[in-house]
């Protein structure tokens, strides 16, 4: 229960600072993980988009290791956004497909995420299967801060709240928590870097105790093919200090100009 209470402290405080922040009426329409939701709109918006990339790496820890494409499919209106984002590798290796809503205030967004992994190499899965200690479902609820283009750093705060969490010596809930924070940065009209921060407060699924999972910096770049057409590339080094791994990853975006 503390660990809950102090996701609603959390809550609390950010709520109050959003009023204060200006909003911002962009939709991003990159493919990205599903808890980097892009930003809601007023107005009605629909994107969808697609990324390729040469393995999946979330929150520190390594998905999956083959060449899998990212596709994304986003709906906003009047703050409010619901999409569907999905992995899936080209030998089938890994699969996972993941609903949401969010609601945008300013530069904050507060976002519930159904991630759910199924195994293609069956023909029935349990998607309806809600039993806890066999669903292949985790419930995770964030809150993040966009960043301004005056203040270019993000936050985000994450809480696995039900599903595929549990401590297997007591059957409860861990209630992992992850928090990130990262610094954005455009160097030019074709080339920006992000770099953050991410760490567990506690036991979890992230790792046994209190610790850094990961540090890195990106690299988006768009390479002009033609005069009609740009393709937009990325790179990410990421390190898990507390596994002591180390990730390149590489890719592009299949997506509106």
């Amino acid at each position: 229960m503390i660990r809950v209470a102090l996701g609603l402290m959390f809550s609390a405080a950010w709520m109050q600072l959003a009023a204060d922040v200006p909003v911002v009426k962009e939709l991003a329409s990159a493919s990205l993980p599903a808890d980097h939701i892009p930003h809601a709109t007023d107005s009605l918006s629909v994107e969808l988009s697609a990324t390729i990339q040469a393995r999946h790496v979330w929150r520190g820890s390594l998905t999956c290791d083959a060449w899998n494409m990212q596709p994304s499919f986003n709906m906003s209106k009047r703050n409010f956004l619901v999409g569907a984002w999905a992995a899936y590798t080209v030998d089938n290796s890994y699969a996972e497909v993941d609903i949401y809503a969010s609601y945008s205030l300013g530069s904050f967004t507060f976002s519930v995420l159904d991630y759910f992994c199924p195994n293609e190499t069956l023909r029935f899965n349990r998607f309806f299967d809600l039993d806890q200690s066999t669903t292949q479902h985790t419930i995770d609820a964030t809150i993040s801060f966009d960043g301004t283009k005056r203040f270019p750093f993000s936050l985000m705060v994450s809480t696995l709240l039900w599903g595929d969490d549990l401590n297997p010596a007591t059957g409860q809930n861990y209630y992992s928590t992850y928090i990130e924070a990262g610094y954005n940065w455009s160097r030019t009209a074709t080339q920006d870097y992000h770099f953050f921060v991410g760490l567990t407060p506690y036991r979890g699924y992230y790792a046994d105790s209190f610790n850094v999972v990961g540090v890195g910096a990106g690299v988006n770049q768009k390479i002009k093919i033609t005069e009609s057409f740009t393709l937009p590339i990325f790179g990410k080094l990421i390190l898990n200090p507390y596994t002591e791994n180390l990730f390149f990853v590489f890719g592009f975006s299949l997506q509106k100009s």
